[in-house]
């Protein structure tokens, strides 16, 4: 081959994987850590959208308005300058969402990834709180609090000694070849009282699930859990700053995380004696059972329209939605159990999971 041929040869072959390299760089999404103070707006904001185009985006669904971010999530993006694609995930539900502009047009629209799945499992010592072991060894609120919602019905003060081991098995998504967020913790083990005590996380035909071990089908507590998921917010807290309010405000409850919509059951039989709307509950529905003992259901979005006074529930029945009504910063349940005329800690009296997946979960105790 002569000089001036090889130099042709030379030529093309450089041009041709600069074309190869440039159009791989235009296709393939870069992942972006979510920065302290981050929200949808200054993201599209630092990607060059301008603000009609931020309005646009933020005005077409109510849980893009609604998106939450955290420091251990990612978002990806494609491309830049007039043509680019934002992939945005939720740091606690399933909502996911491409925003995409091009030729000066922006579109949004919900998004279902197919997730690439692998597991990470983390271990340690308790020193400390038991939320902050964690975090000393994986960097992510959202799995040291699914942790903690593992053990919610477990913990009781200083059962958790100094040194106590733990260890935990999560997901970790990746879409588009990159890492963009933890999924569900799905086993998890805690010496309490120096005896290891292990969970799995036990999903549901409702698209729920629970940690579960098997002697949690043997305690007797006189309420099923009134949601598919436990995703505990906030504890029964006697003294709590109100977080609206910034009073010194009683918590005498516990929250059950879940988006707007989830259904809310009966956690036993009863007879409903209260229902409507106020300023500071919202939309609310309260029970009486046959025990005497007395539950309330505050924040829903919807309450069942059979709902009346005197109306007669089951164990399980559907009697609301999980909403954002009334004093409410995002959407959960409060649920509350007044026993003998006080407000008790309902912890102590509702069992780990609805009363639907009990025959599944004692299924799967005898097959073990």
């Amino acid at each position: 081959m002569n000089f001036h041929l090889a130099s042709i040869v030379s030529a093309f072959i450089l041009a041709f994987t600069s074309y190869q390299s440039a159009n791989a760089g235009a296709n393939t999404f870069t992942a972006k850590p979510v920065r302290l103070g981050d929200n949808l707006i200054s993201i599209m904001r630092h990607h060059g959208f301008s603000q009609s185009e931020r309005e646009s985006v933020i005005g077409s669904s109510t849980k893009l308005r609604n998106l939450f971010l955290t420091l251990d999530t990612r978002y990806l993006v494609r491309g830049s300058g007039k043509d680019i694609e934002l992939r945005m995930f939720d740091s606690q539900t399933s909502d996911a969402f491409r925003i995409i502009k091009k030729s000066g047009r922006v579109q949004a629209m919900p998004y279902n990834p197919s997730y690439k799945i692998s597991y990470a499992r983390v271990e340690g010592k308790i020193y400390g709180s038991v939320l902050g072991s964690i975090l000393a060894k994986i960097n992510s609120n959202w799995v040291a609090t699914r942790f903690l919602d593992a053990y919610a019905f477990d913990i009781a003060p200083r059962a958790v000694s100094r040194g106590a081991a733990f260890w935990l098995e999560v997901e970790k998504l990746y879409d588009a070849g990159q890492f963009v967020k933890y999924g569900e913790v799905l086993k998890t083990s805690l010496s309490i009282n120096g005896t290891p005590v292990q969970k799995k996380f036990v999903r549901n035909t409702k698209g729920g699930g629970v940690f579960f071990a098997a002697a949690d089908l043997l305690e007797e507590k006189p309420f099923y859990a009134p949601v598919d998921y436990i995703k505990i917010a906030s504890r029964f807290k006697p003294n709590r700053v109100h977080p609206i309010t910034k009073r010194l405000q009683p918590h005498l409850g516990i929250d059950f995380e879940l988006p707007v919509g989830e259904p809310v059951y009966a956690p036993r039989k009863g007879t409903v004696v209260r229902y409507g709307r106020n300023h500071a509950a919202g939309n609310y529905i309260v029970l009486l059972h046959s025990n005497g003992m007395e539950t309330a259901y505050n924040h829903l979005h919807r309450i069942d329209k059979r709902i009346r006074q005197g109306l007669k529930v089951s164990a399980g029945e559907r009697i609301g939605e999980v909403g954002c009504t009334g004093y409410c910063t995002r959407a959960h349940l409060h649920f509350a159990v007044k026993k003998k005329g006080r407000m008790v800690d309902p912890i102590k009296y509702i069992k780990s999971y609805p009363s639907h997946m009990e025959a599944m979960l004692e299924k799967r105790v005898a097959q073990n």
